[in-house]
């Protein structure tokens, strides 16, 4: 199927089928746990203008409003990256597609308590867990004895406090579709909403 769908893309040169594979395949992959586009790198830059590189987890994608949404502790370092800078980037591989996805956005944390608390509510009970490490990701231990987890009640909200969700506003996607035949390279730029592209070398 991929190979097909490549052979169609150099045929036709067609930016918007380009596209819109690469989009539904992402729009696919929220859903789908075994979906090599299920879990995205994050590049975010640090205080000493550093990136710093880490996977997340894809929770949303909006076609329509251009938008990714990925969960993390409050406590974790990209939290200060993002505050610091909201330029992040974001990347994926699908392997059986032979297709790569990078994404500039602007990123955002979500401020709204109760649209946080709606999302807690669907997530499954093992997702809410590493929410409820005592400690701060990210900060040193001397044995694995140490970390520990407070404990979960009935309401469901023991880590709560500890959880937040990024918004993140796309702002370019480029993707590349690789192939024995030639390799195939676009980038779209968002212009008020709508994704406009261009071939580049690949």
């Amino acid at each position: 199927m991929s190979l097909e769908i490549i052979k169609k893309i150099r045929e036709t040169e067609s930016l918007d089928l380009a596209l819109e594979n690469a989009l539904n395949k992402l729009k696919r992959a929220v859903k789908k746990r075994n979906d090599d586009l299920h879990l995205l790198n994050v590049v975010s830059i640090n205080n000493q203008n550093k990136p710093s590189a880490r996977n997340v987890v894809l929770r949303d994608f909006s076609i329509e409003n251009l938008t990714i949404r990925f969960h993390t502790d409050k406590r974790s370092s990209k939290i200060d990256d993002i505050l610091e800078n909201k330029a992040i980037c974001l990347i994926g591989y699908d392997k059986k597609a032979k297709l790569q996805i990078r994404i500039d956005a602007d990123a955002y944390l979500i401020d709204d308590e109760e649209a946080l608390k709606d999302i807690w509510k669907k997530m499954y009970p093992m997702s809410r867990e590493c929410y409820r490490v005592s400690r701060s990701p990210g900060d040193r231990i001397d044995s694995l004895s140490e970390v520990e987890f407070d404990e979960d009640k009935e309401n469901n909200l023991i880590g709560f406090d500890n959880f937040t969700a990024i918004q993140c506003h796309i702002k370019t996607i480029e993707v590349l579709y690789l192939s024995h035949i030639a390799h195939i390279r676009a980038k779209y730029n968002n212009i008020n909403g709508i994704l406009k592209g261009e071939w580049i070398i690949p």
